[in-house]
């Protein structure tokens, strides 16, 4: 895992904590979504919910691997956090989830609770280095 840097974590918070996930079925086929970010656990890992059945949380059941992408719509800029999604079985955790969805709205309890464990880190930036991540913990 990397630290995720803290130009990404002011960015979500500009964002009112919006980011689209992107995964990919066990036929291949990706899918992108919204979802709310609920919270930054260690620096390194971000907290999500599924409050509905979707195709998100299914996906990451076939395929680990998620990317998470914030855009800063006046820069053009933001970032693309690639890694690992798990469930999480944690019950703070997962009442900590559910208390923040509902803070966003969404008073339906959470069927799924899982964290991306950041393992890159991009920039969205358009130019030619973006194609290079900014961290990795691949080496």
């Amino acid at each position: 895992m990397v630290k995720i840097p803290e130009e990404a974590v002011t960015l979500i918070l500009k964002n009112d904590n919006v980011v689209l996930v992107g995964s990919v079925d066990s036929k291949g086929i990706p899918n992108i979504a919204p979802r709310f970010v609920l919270a930054v656990i260690g620096d390194e890992k971000l907290l999500f919910a599924d409050a509905f059945k979707n195709k998100t949380f299914n996906n990451i059941k076939a395929w680990r691997k998620v990317t998470v992408s914030v855009m800063d719509k006046e820069t053009m800029g933001g970032f693309q956090l690639k890694g690992d999604a798990e469930e999480v079985n944690d019950e703070e955790l997962v009442t900590q989830a559910a208390a923040k969805l509902y803070k966003y709205g969404i008073r339906v309890k959470p069927k799924k609770a899982w964290v991306l464990s950041v393992n890159e880190v991009y920039s969205l930036k358009p130019e030619s280095k973006s194609k290079d991540p900014m961290i990795s913990a691949y080496g």
